[in-house]
């Protein structure tokens, strides 16, 4: 049996994140056996002054864009990155994953120098590039929650396609749930109502995530992305993600659920941010922060914090906005960490 104390000035424990002085943490075979202000082992590691927290969860990252790194700003992002005929997709229709091996492990590094623990990576092409990703991620002491996409979307649902279901869309989306994978969607204009219900029905199954961008930009919202999601994907571990374009009014439709902000990105793309007063003032809902595409945004989760506290004006004070970045993680369905008896270090 391997015990440990750890000692430090001040200690952030629990989900609520409660600031304890001259704080001891026993670890016992990775596992946290005690909080305290006495050792409970004679191997005792004095961090000094310092302050000890969970490790950052960044909940929204696609990490295969990192290939892209120089072309943001020079083209149209739908260029770059839209589904199906951005650069993005072209070039991974044509690569083998394991080319990719040594670019994700540069992003990985730096993601977990950054003090990430935890990510929940959007994974395009999920059923050739999860293997890759995953084992990268876990190669660098990451936590990853796997977010696969289907090869098979559509551009737009003709009228009279509500019912229909791709074939080789369902086919990925059975994988994926036979598999362990959480799922994403690109968005909920991309697949039939059909389609929505089956990734809802076969991941709600299982207690398995499903990500989805929701109303990032005007022209999906006022394609009612929104009610799309609503009436197909409410389940447990849905995530939604951006939410620019939403209103009060909007927001107080979606039940408890993870959301996701991505401050830097938002700013980038549609120049404004989601109303995350509003999300926290309605009660129930908990943001979450994602740093979203990694050629563009270096996944700094520290960065986004500052933007989030310069421009909101006082709206969020530093507590609430580190809870988004680490515990309110955890209370959707354990992703990331807490400090907490029993918990993992």
């Amino acid at each position: 049996m391997r015990r440990l104390s750890i000692k430090s000035a001040i200690a952030l424990v629990d989900q609520e994140l409660r600031p304890i002085r001259d704080t001891v943490i026993d670890i016992s075979d990775d596992e946290i056996t005690g909080i305290g202000r006495i050792p409970g082992s004679n191997n005792v590691v004095d961090l000094g002054n310092t302050l000890l927290m969970p490790q950052l969860t960044n909940a929204h990252v696609h990490v295969l864009d990192y290939f892209l790194m120089g072309v943001f700003n020079k083209y149209y992002i739908d260029d770059v990155v839209g589904a199906p005929y951005g650069l993005k997709y072209y070039y991974l229709r044509r690569v083998n994953p394991e080319s990719l091996r040594n670019g994700l492990a540069m992003v990985f590094r730096r993601i977990r120098n950054y003090g990430i623990g935890c990510l929940l990576a959007i994974i395009e092409y999920g059923r050739l590039f999860t293997d890759v990703v995953i084992n990268e991620a876990r190669r660098a002491g990451l936590c990853i929650i796997p977010l696969a996409e289907p090869s098979a979307f559509r551009v737009y649902v003709k009228p009279g396609e509500e019912e229909d279901v791709d074939e080789g869309f369902e086919d990925d989306v059975r994988y994926f749930v036979d598999n362990g994978l959480g799922v994403s969607l690109i968005s909920p204009l991309n697949y039939t109502m059909a389609e929505l219900r089956l990734v809802s029905r076969l991941s709600g199954s299982r207690g398995l995530p499903i990500s989805t961008h929701v109303s990032e930009t005007e022209d999906t919202y006022l394609d009612n992305d929104l009610g799309r999601a609503l009436t197909t994907l409410v389940t447990g571990n849905t995530v939604f993600v951006h939410l620019t374009q939403l209103s009060e009014e909007d927001l107080a439709k979606i039940p408890t659920l993870p959301v996701v902000t991505c401050p830097r990105s938002n700013i980038e793309f549609v120049g404004r941010l989601a109303r995350v007063g509003a999300m926290l003032r309605r009660g129930g809902l908990k943001p979450l922060i994602g740093t979203d595409n990694v050629a563009l945004i270096e996944p700094d989760l520290w960065d986004e914090m500052k933007v989030m506290k310069l421009l909101m004006n006082g709206e969020l004070n530093s507590h609430t906005i580190l809870n988004m970045a680490t515990s309110w993680a955890w209370s959707w369905g354990g992703f990331g960490y807490i400090i907490r008896e029993g918990g993992k270090p």
